[in-house]
């Protein structure tokens, strides 16, 4: 079958599906990557620092960053007062403030958390998210000039790298309305651009954008290792996002950067290992592949276990639980090495739960090019006497999959653990249905908000913008595109006034532990781990149910949380059944201080400390 055959057959909406990784509404992206395996072990341009979530707590302790004016690194521990049970702040534990990794610059000033003119109730700064940082004094003065490369007295440079896209792709989404033109983008970024800095401590420095066209396609080497250059040498920047989410960039290119010092928010969801082989300047938002491998081995032993495969189809519920591993390790015909490594970090900690798989089938993403693999997947699995498999995919193939699965008439327990927006709504409704009612599994993903209007992204782009917008100004994607501000202001803003990639680096350890409830996962970032969200909720799909997806489109089949959506972090999920008590499946509590955008006041300056 050739793809034009697939899209025949299978119709538009598996044209918008095949770039969903990238650009789905509030989700985070795993697209296709050289160096980065879709389905949780993907690349993607867009990583996701959540928002909304109450921050009760903060101990308002005047904690300073010690930039050297005393002489030597200053502590600067920021630390919370402790939130209960999985709610609001925690203790950050964050050690060694900022400047431990790069020392002061003589004749700068201080800055103080947890107290100043710009702290909320929670001791956060003033701002529309519930993640909003530990909120800082700092008197002004002298903040060290040119700190690094990319930092001035008065700016920060930051590029915004353009990818070279498919004008097919954009036309396809464009029709479904999931996607946003060049100028909504462009006022997008700039709307977002005035809100962070007015609402994030950058030290009497404006940070300012600069874009960066790349020079060849993302999957030419050769042309991401000239962008690394003009954007490191050339350009000087200090920092660098993505600004088209049709163009993710490739992890080639988040490497190179890092070997260069600067600053990368890219990358989703890669094995820790990966992170921790290049310097620490790359920053993501969902678990590394360990992290969704650990989480789910601890769930399948203590809920699942070799008992009755209760959620498959009935000719085999009533057999004891086998499970078998379905993972994705390359595109077309190229391994890539994040697959294979993907799926010995699955079968170690597993193994480590007393848990081994029968069968391990391997594939590779070629929609409508590898339908005998497909076959022969299924069958070796079904023949295998699978009854609970544990996919680690990509959005796209098991469409296919499950189809297949339908036509062997093989109903097996679909044993989710989050890859691959395997754990969205927006696509399960549309993998094979008869399938899918038997998915069930964890999710890192949140009780998401039932109307856009409640989300940050929303907020911040109207507050940005001065008021002046009307609904729909700020494009389908918003909360996509904000969520690379996001990182990189925090990381500023927890920086202190002598900014460099090492005190970005540390700024990004001290911020403290965050949320832990239904609506707002817990997040913080450490060197093994570099990654926002730490911790996972109970799903199951329920085919028959009717309500709004992670797009706001009501239809039949939805994700459902148990529990009211409550948390897990490592360690803590309960050694009993599975759960399908006090269902939910969005809610218009995000936490968001969306009140903030609305109170009338204004802002003037470049930054928040400008001028």
């Amino acid at each position: 079958m050739t793809t034009k055959d697939f899209f025949d057959r299978y119709g538009l909406a598996l044209g918008v599906l095949a770039v969903l990784t990238l650009v789905i509404a509030i989700l985070p992206g795993n697209a296709e990557n050289r160096s980065g395996v879709e389905a949780g072990l993907g690349s993607s341009g867009d990583d996701l620092l959540l928002d909304g979530g109450d921050a009760p707590g903060l101990v308002d302790d005047g904690t300073t960053i010690d930039d050297g004016t005393a002489g030597g690194g200053g502590g600067g521990d920021v630390s919370a007062g402790g939130g209960d049970g999985g709610g609001g702040v925690t203790d950050g534990g964050a050690g060694a403030g900022p400047d431990a990794a790069g020392g002061g610059g003589a004749g700068t000033s201080a800055a103080a958390f947890g107290r100043g003119p710009n702290c909320d109730a929670n001791g956060r700064q003033k701002g529309i998210s519930g993640y909003m940082p530990p909120c800082v004094e700092w008197g002004g003065g002298d903040n060290g000039g040119a700190t690094a490369r990319g930092v001035t007295a008065t700016t920060i440079k930051i590029a915004i790298w353009q990818g070279q896209e498919d004008p097919a792709t954009r036309q396809v989404l464009s029709g479904a309305k999931l996607n946003d033109t060049p100028p909504v983008v462009a006022r997008m970024y700039e709307s977002l651009r005035k809100y962070f800095n007015s609402h994030y401590e950058t030290y009497g420095r404006e940070v300012v954008f600069e874009t960066v066209t790349a020079s060849g396609e993302s999957t030419s080497d050769a042309a991401m290792r000239a962008d690394a250059v003009k954007i490191a040498d050339e350009m000087g920047a200090f920092a660098v996002f993505t600004g088209n989410a049709l163009a993710p960039m490739p992890a080639v290119l988040a490497k190179e950067l890092a070997q260069r010092g600067v600053v990368c928010v890219c990358t989703t969801s890669l094995s820790s290992a990966f992170y921790q082989e290049h310097p620490a300047l790359i920053w993501s938002s969902l678990p590394t592949i360990d992290e969704y491998a650990a989480h789910s081995a601890e769930y399948a032993a203590k809920r699942l276990g070799r008992n009755n495969a209760a959620f498959a189809g009935p000719l085999i519920a009533n057999q004891k639980r086998v499970y078998c591993l379905m993972i994705i390790v390359g595109t077309g015909t190229t391994v890539d090495p994040e697959g294979p490594r993907g799926r010995e970090i699955v079968k170690a900690a597993y193994a480590k739960r007393g848990l081994n798989f029968k069968e391990i089938v391997e594939y590779f993403y070629a929609p409508g090019q590898n339908q005998d693999d497909i076959t022969n997947m299924i069958g070796q699995l079904k023949n295998g006497g699978c009854t609970t498999i544990v996919p680690v995919v990509d959005p796209i193939m098991p469409i296919l999959i499950t189809k297949e699965a339908t036509k062997q008439a093989y109903f097996p327990e679909w044993y989710v653990m989050g890859t691959g927006l395997s754990d969205t709504t927006t696509i399960a409704r549309f993998y094979d249905q008869q399938q899918w009612e038997h998915a069930f599994g964890i999710s890192p993903l949140w009780v998401t908000w039932d109307r856009v209007e409640n989300s940050a992204g929303y907020n911040e782009y109207h507050h940005g913008i001065g008021g002046a917008g009307r609904k729909g100004d700020e494009g389908a994607l918003i909360n996509v595109y904000r969520a690379s501000f996001q990182t990189l202001w925090t990381g500023i803003h927890m920086a202190g006034p002598k900014l460099n990639p090492g005190t970005f680096e540390q700024g990004m350890y001290a911020y403290p532990k965050t949320g832990g409830t239904p609506a707002n996962p817990l997040v913080y970032q450490n060197r093994a781990f570099p990654t926002a969200v730490k911790d996972f909720s109970e799903i199951w799909y329920d085919p028959k149910l009717v309500g709004p997806d992670e797009r706001s489109e009501n239809g039949a089949g939805m994700i459902v949380r148990a529990d009211a959506g409550k948390r897990y972090d490592a360690g803590e999920w309960p050694q009993s059944p599975p759960s399908r008590k006090n269902a939910v499946t969005v809610t218009a509590q995000q936490g968001n201080n969306v009140g903030h955008a609305n109170d009338g006041h204004k802002h003037d300056k470049k930054c928040l400390s400008c001028g």
